[in-house]
């Protein structure tokens, strides 16, 4: 049951056109150096070619694998409207491009090979193909796959940026995950840590007031991340859009935050890290 439950996960790195043009692109280009570089299973030595004409025909070879591979997800998909993949349909149609690679090889390799040899010739055609496709696939995938992640964490973290520049209500639990009380993002200060609890410093009617809640500056952390408010001491967060002053020291310093007439520390610990927030542009 639960491996049934992993193919049918979503597959979403070939959902884009422009990740199947890098999947094609990257496995064309790494199949024709890969092949003239290191000759696998001494393919070169299958014709009595040399010099340019050697090089030509086994660039051949990463030619029919791209080509195979624009077949498939441009014309295929398009034909049969396959615009997603789970897992396991994913799986299915690798194999089938493994196999339509493995048939092209074959007929560029012997166009006039016997007819009832094929199914042996495929068989041994795939197993060439197998471990010379999977290299470039695989390092395709995972360049698509970090890419994709980065623009979701990207998309995540300017969804999560409006929602507190705007009038979002962020939650505060406490320890145990109860929702003590709940603060418009744009209105927070500063957070202090107070033995076991947090000193929330917020603006309301345009006066600052605060919150005690039961909790840790680590949880705060989490609570905030990806939000514009960042730890700068061990006892201190603070809002990095509310800064209006910053004394810069070479490993500390000080910080002012508007309608807050106490100055903040930045620690030795943290002022590397916390540092980019007091430049010019101020990143989330």
């Amino acid at each position: 049951m639960s491996s049934f439950k992993f193919l049918t996960q979503p597959f979403p790195f070939l959902d884009e056109i422009r990740h199947r043009w890098i999947l094609i692109i990257f496995c064309t280009a790494f199949g024709i150096v890969f092949i003239n570089v290191f000759v696998p299973f001494n393919i070169n030595r299958w014709s009595n070619d040399s010099g340019l004409t050697e090089f030509l025909h086994l660039s051949g070879f990463g030619l029919i694998a791209g080509i195979v591979l624009l077949i498939s997800q441009m014309l295929i998909r398009r034909v049969v409207q396959k615009k997603h993949f789970q897992i396991g349909s994913f799986m299915l149609w690798f194999l089938c491009e493994l196999i339509m690679m493995a048939a092209c090889f074959l007929f560029y390799q012997s166009p006039s090979f016997v007819a009832s040899r094929f199914p042996r010739e495929l068989l041994d055609s795939i197993k060439y193909t197998l471990p010379g496709i999977l290299i470039p696939y695989s390092l395709a995938l995972l360049l698509i796959s970090l890419i994709y992640n980065r623009n979701r964490l990207n998309e995540l973290r300017k969804d999560r940026s409006e929602v507190f520049s705007g009038q979002g209500m962020i939650d505060f639990p406490d320890e145990k995950g109860i929702v003590r009380f709940s603060v418009a993002g744009d209105h927070i200060l500063y957070l202090e840590a107070a033995d076991n609890y947090v000193i929330v410093y917020y603006l309301i009617d345009n006066r600052p007031a605060k919150q005690l809640l039961r909790s840790s500056m680590k949880n705060m952390e989490m609570l905030f991340s990806g939000f514009p408010v960042k730890r700068c001491h061990r006892s201190f967060m603070v809002n990095v859009q509310k800064i209006e002053f910053a004394e810069h020291g070479k490993s500390a310093g000080l910080i002012r935050i508007s309608e807050v007439d106490r100055p903040i520390p930045v620690s030795r610990k943290f002022f590397s890290g916390f540092k980019p927030y007091l430049s010019r542009t101020i990143p989330v």
